[in-house]
């Protein structure tokens, strides 16, 4: 009979090197009482097979076949990692050119330190993916990243354009200081494009589309349905009054933060868009805001009459799928990266916790910040 030993709110099989679980090529079967796949599929007593960082198979454990040596048996529930659709985490350097508007080159993944802290602490709330922006205050701001929280991965270094419709984006004392004169800016690269506007214009590089306001919302609308713009608005949280609108679009929305407290119409908001199936994903403002407040604005639509899988999906396979990367993380199935987390409970309850993580494989402790 195969002995068990207790490891981080999960059961690691008598025989299985630590050092070969948390190794960069790690091979092991995962047992959890209560496994959620992607969207509403969750698989009692279910089974994810990982061979050298990357899942072989999930699902039932009828289908699994012989499960190895190397079990971990996990009482709990167990899910794909939590992709974060926007944030500022793990920056190191100067974010934002003040003299210029417009540095479409500048790249996050330039001035993004791997080991920093902000990801230890996102690692700790289940989030394994993050999509690092460069600051809304210009234009044309750059390009954004997709990183993996476990300090070592870069997943896409150009993952968008990031435009900013926004307020925040003009200036007193630098051109432009009005929304038609930005607009004429980006417009004008986007007639003669080159390249990574060409990559914009042509559909291969999505846009990051920075507008809080109403008026600023339909100028983005109105700008991507010109050049025929693929991507994202984010900041934009009066979407849902629009939700027609940004359907047609074509494009998705990144919603959030949101906390205890938050304004009723900007929830309301994130229901209209679900209930036009907008895609939708989640982003966070850290490090000003903590990582933990990702899962809570899901929690918080939810409660304000978003469909529950949506919002799950806003946290994994959406957030990916509009970061570029959603066959490569988002959710456990043949051939996705081994980013799985270990809860005490329901993901989608704020009372549970993450216990362990692991990323392609490699095993990091959950829990403490």
């Amino acid at each position: 009979m195969l002995s068990m030993i207790l490891v981080a709110g999960g059961l690691l099989a008598a025989g299985t090197s630590s050092d070969h679980i948390q190794g960069g090529s790690a091979t092991f079967t995962l047992r959890a009482e209560h496994l959620r796949l992607y969207g509403n599929q969750v698989i009692e007593n279910g089974i994810v097979k990982v061979e050298n960082g990357k899942v072989t198979y999930a699902g039932d454990a009828k289908g699994a076949g012989e499960l190895g040596h190397d079990v971990i048996e996990h009482k709990g529930w167990a899910s794909p990692g939590l992709v974060a659709a926007r944030t500022r985490s793990g920056l190191s350097g100067d974010t934002l050119e003040p003299k210029r508007p417009m540095t479409a080159q500048a790249r996050a993944a330039d001035v993004l330190s791997l080991e920093h802290a902000d990801f230890r602490r996102a690692r700790s709330e289940g989030i394994t993916t993050m999509v690092v922006t460069l600051s809304p205050a210009n234009v044309a701001s750059g390009l954004s990243a997709v990183v993996k929280t476990d300090g070592a991965t870069m997943v896409e270094r150009e993952a968008h354009l990031q435009l900013g419709l926004s307020a925040d984006a003009l200036r007193n004392n630098r051109y432009p200081t009005s929304y038609g004169a930005a607009l004429e800016l980006i417009e004008g690269e986007l007639s003669k494009p080159t390249g990574v506007w060409e990559r914009a214009a042509t559909g291969k590089l999505p846009v990051m589309l920075d507008a809080v306001s109403r008026d600023e919302i339909q100028r983005a609308l109105a700008l991507a349905g010109e050049y025929k713009l693929k991507g994202v608005l984010t900041r934009a949280p009066l979407a849902g009054e629009l939700a027609a609108d940004v359907r047609k679009s074509g494009l998705g929305v990144i919603v959030g933060p949101f906390g205890f407290g938050t304004e009723q119409r900007l929830l309301d908001s994130v229901t209209a868009l679900g209930r036009e199936r907008v895609p939708l994903a989640f982003g966070l403002e850290s490090p000003d805001w903590p990582e933990a407040s990702l899962r809570i604005s899901a929690a918080l639509c939810v409660r304000a009459g978003l469909d529950a899988t949506m919002a799950w999906e806003g946290l994994t396979t959406t957030a990916a799928a509009l970061a570029g990367v959603g066959a490569r993380v988002g959710k456990l199935a043949p051939g996705y990266d081994a980013d799985i987390v270990l809860w005490n409970g329901d993901p989608l309850e704020l009372s549970s916790r993450a216990v362990t993580v692991f990323i392609g494989g490699v095993r990091h402790d959950g829990g403490a910040h």
